[in-house]
């Protein structure tokens, strides 16, 4: 089991700044980072209903769907991506891709 990860900041991107209603609207965010003393990690968060749109679009494009990092939340708001999260570092970020770019 990975050890739970006490320290780490969650960054969303500056431009969510007064779309948040757009945002959770649309059920996408990409660009969403957090850093912790050892890795950063950039995710996109969907909500369901655009996950099933998004993968629908990708089998009629290429027949298949890969996501990493990949994040679904009920809505995709700052609240609701804080508590996933939140559950994630007490997983360690475990199943996550760190950004090999940020380092």
């Amino acid at each position: 089991m990975t050890d739970p990860v006490s320290h780490y900041r969650l960054e969303f991107p500056e431009y969510l700044a007064g779309y948040e209603f757009e945002t959770e609207a649309k059920g996408y965010l990409p660009g969403v980072r957090i850093s912790t003393e050892e890795a950063t990690f950039e995710l996109t968060v969907h909500d369901p209903m655009r996950l099933t749109q998004d993968i629908a679009a990708e089998f009629t494009v290429s027949g298949y769907a890969t996501f990493s990092n990949l994040l679904v939340v009920p809505k995709v708001t700052r609240d609701e991506v804080a508590r996933a999260v939140r559950d994630l570092a007490k997983a360690g970020f475990r199943g996550l891709r760190p950004d090999v770019q940020a380092r």
